[in-house]
């Protein structure tokens, strides 16, 4: 199944003078998490600010939502999550937000479970042998 989110960005991103705004978000994968906290430089006070840490988890998890990007207009490729973050308005980062979390729940109501499960038994002790 190939699940995917699209949507439009209401800013769009301006590269060579032509304004992108068309997007389709994949699901996420766990190399997505690994670019993401490469992506975003982790700050010097980290341990000791409360803020710092929620302004960090923040952009890692919006970094994650950029490595998902599939398609970005005729964008080819789509720019890094690095070039992203500095084009994006605000407001179109609450746009692929929105976009990742019906994608997320699209995605989790796809899965079907891969083994039947069995009801736990009444007793434990073990069947009579034959």
């Amino acid at each position: 199944m190939n699940i995917r989110e699209e949507g439009e960005l209401l800013s769009g991103v301006l590269v060579a003078g032509v304004v992108h705004t068309r997007f389709i978000l994949r699901p996420a994968t766990l190399a997505d998490t690994y670019r993401a906290a490469e992506v975003v430089p982790v700050p010097d006070n980290l341990a000791d600010d409360k803020s710092a840490k929620v302004a960090y988890q923040m952009a890692v998890d919006d970094a994650m939502i950029l490595c998902q990007i599939e398609t970005l207009g005729t964008l080819e490729p789509v720019p890094s999550p690095q070039a992203l973050v500095t084009e994006l308005d605000p407001d179109d980062m609450e746009v692929l937000r929105q976009a990742a979390y019906r994608l997320k729940k699209k995605w989790r109501a796809s899965r079907t479970p891969s083994l039947p499960t069995a009801a736990p038994s009444s007793s434990s002790s073990p069947p009579d042998s034959p």
